[in-house]
């Protein structure tokens, strides 16, 4: 009996569906200032999601609550800080997980738009 209601159990949590959703988690150094040749974009896969780095010139007083990812169809959109002028700049590297269901094809990070290739 007790293997009996465990496998029912577990048949019930498992059949739960899993609706759409966005996680993201962003980290931001500080690399110098903008006059730096910039590094390349790097993504890389794994089964949680996928890791961007990527640089950008951002405000000098950027934090990671500045910015935001929204979903757009097959898109995903970040926002980051727009810069006024006279502000300070700095170079910051920024790692960004992203964890989202269903998938996405694209991704814009700043001003470049990145198409993202299943690999099977």
């Amino acid at each position: 009996m007790k293997l009996l209601s465990f496998f029912c159990i577990c048949i019930f949590f498992v059949s739960c569906e899993t609706g759409p959703y966005l996680k993201h988690t962003l980290v931001a150094e500080k690399k110098g200032n903008c006059s730096q040749p910039v590094p390349n974009s790097t993504m890389t896969s794994n089964i949680n999601g996928e890791r961007f780095e990527f640089y950008y010139c951002l405000p000098d007083n950027f934090t990671e609550k500045d910015f935001t990812v929204i979903r757009r169809g097959d898109s995903l959109i970040t926002n980051l800080s727009d810069i006024k002028i006279g502000d300070k700049t700095t170079l910051y590297k920024l790692t960004l997980d992203i964890d989202t269901y269903p998938k996405y094809s694209f991704i814009k990070l700043g001003e470049n738009v990145v198409g993202i290739t299943p690999v099977y």
